[in-house]
């Protein structure tokens, strides 16, 4: 969160989107309440601890996992337009509250793992960047490195303006394709990664930065994400 956004929320604090106390955008009372998302295959859905990718997807993708804080829909839903289209930086501070448990969860089965872990943000394409004035994904990884304490780097680039709204999976792999690039190679080597964004749904995005990510060296690599669409049970 900025240094301007944090004066602004002093002098006129946000009203909670769900219950209307002044304070957080979401209190802690109603981000409690927020619906848990059944752990699953990211990409076929079927279900499995901690979001494990199952066998035969992880024939395809070099992500080991995605966990999801919640459904997008309702008051999550709202919080995700406020931080993109209203500049209410604020919201990563609540979204980040929600994913920190899911990290912490994730740090402790991957130790005694003798590889640094990083919180790495999945880059938004740089024409909605200037639009927003920041990039809602760093946002949300540097509050989860703040409240996790586990390091955060931004150490993805992305090339080119592709968006992806509307488009179908096949269509998301082929345009994604070459789009994310390391930035500091050594510093990835060796690594554990756990991607950050703040939504899910063909997990296309993740797929091609774990790609780059594996290619210069990730020894592991996984995904927390705030909210995805419902998936069918």
């Amino acid at each position: 969160m900025s240094l301007i956004d944090v004066i602004i929320g002093q002098i006129v604090p946000h009203d909670c989107l769900g219950c209307g106390v002044e304070g957080d955008l979401l209190c802690s009372g109603c981000l409690a309440g927020l619906p848990d998302v059944p752990e699953r295959c990211y990409r076929c859905h079927r279900a499995s601890i901690q979001g494990q990718t199952c066998t035969d997807c992880l024939r395809t993708s070099y992500l080991l996992n995605v966990q999801v804080g919640t459904n997008y829909e309702g008051y999550a839903k709202d919080l995700i337009w406020r931080l993109k289209l209203a500049g209410a930086q604020a919201a990563a501070s609540v979204m980040a509250s929600r994913l920190a448990p899911l990290l912490v969860s994730r740090s402790k089965s991957l130790q005694p793992n003798t590889h640094p872990l990083l919180i790495v943000p999945l880059p938004t394409a740089t024409s909605r960047v200037r639009q927003r004035g920041y990039d809602q994904a760093r946002l949300l990884a540097r509050e989860l490195s703040r409240q996790t304490g586990i390091h955060g780097l931004g150490l993805l680039a992305r090339s080119g303006q592709a968006h992806q709204h509307g488009l179908s999976r096949q269509q998301r792999l082929t345009q994604m394709e070459q789009v994310f690039r390391v930035t500091r190679p050594q510093l990835v080597s060796e690594a554990s990664i756990i991607l950050v964004d703040d939504v899910v749904t063909t997990g296309a995005s993740l797929e091609a930065a774990a790609r780059a990510l594996h290619q210069a060296g990730a020894a592991h690599i996984s995904a927390v994400v705030f909210a995805r669409p419902k998936t069918p049970h």
